[in-house]
């Protein structure tokens, strides 16, 4: 049979893979629905914004956190490996030129990103888990300040943050997620704004962390970097800060449903892979 780009891989063998990489959205929307509705709270209470990790311990804590972290690891652990997937075997068609390689870069960024927040959780389950914001890659800025060059390399994952910022702003004014997602029209009317919404929210807390590493560079020597708790914090600091606070908030709300629309509505073009009929 003929496997095209636009068509899901048909072998039975693979419905699993498909399957785990649906869960992984969804895990990946449920941590950013949490995150949204604390981050808007905060906006009009004395909490505190959050960022993923303290997601995964809000879920540790709730009723059956056991059991819903293990299925949080798992979903996490399979969202890696499909980014892994995403970006060695190029599923989605990005191709090698400079526009293709960045937006491979990006997932790359993404499946390890996710990775760390599964074994964070795979933590908290045997009981190693600590406190600890998501960084703006703080372990390796820590190493590369060791190293003699942290303020260069601080510089480059700032770039990089903006430059993620950049295309979540573009993806969320085009649509452009729309071309890997098969929603149905009557939903479409919705979702579509409600996504591009969480892109716009998701890409102003990327711009926002670019800005704090990049002005804070030289004094990161101790690997104490800004996360997305950070971001979130200094956005609630401008003029209007709980305004802006609340609205990132919702934005990242919009975010977590957009991931779990992606885990309800996207194509997943699986690899030929040996040993699977």
């Amino acid at each position: 049979m003929t496997i095209t780009t636009n068509s899901l891989v048909p072998q039975d063998g693979q419905d699993w893979l498909k399957s785990a990489a649906r869960a992984g959205y969804a895990a990946r929307g449920l941590v950013f629905l949490i995150v949204g509705y604390f981050s808007f709270r905060a906006a009009f209470a004395s909490g505190e914004a959050m960022d993923t990790k303290d997601a995964i311990e809000v879920i540790a804590g709730s009723v059956f956190g056991t059991i819903l972290l293990v299925a949080m690891v798992v979903a996490l652990a399979a969202f890696s490996a499909w980014r892994l997937i995403q970006v060695l075997m190029d599923v989605d068609n990005h191709g090698t030129g400079a526009k293709g390689v960045f937006v491979r870069g990006g997932l790359l960024v993404s499946a390890f990103s996710y990775g760390a927040l599964a074994f964070y959780a795979a933590s908290l389950v045997i009981g190693l888990g600590s406190g600890g914001g998501e960084g703006g890659g703080g372990g390796a800025i820590s190493a590369g300040y060791e190293a003699g060059f942290g303020i260069w390399l601080t510089y480059l994952i700032a770039a990089g943050m903006a430059g993620a910022a950049i295309a979540h702003f573009i993806k969320g004014a085009k649509a452009g997620f729309e071309k890997y997602m098969d929603i149905p029209e009557a939903r479409r009317r919705i979702l579509k704004p409600v996504c591009q919404f969480g892109l716009l929210a998701r890409g102003v807390t990327f711009m926002v962390l670019a800005g704090l590493l990049a002005t804070g560079a030289a004094e990161y020597s101790s690997g104490d970097t800004p996360g997305l708790d950070a971001a979130l914090s200094e956005i609630s600091g401008w003029s209007f800060g709980w305004l802006f606070l609340s609205l990132t908030g919702l934005g990242l709300i919009a975010f977590g449903v957009y991931c779990v629309a992606e885990a309800i509505y996207r194509r997943i073009n699986m690899p030929d892979v040996p040993g699977v009929d």
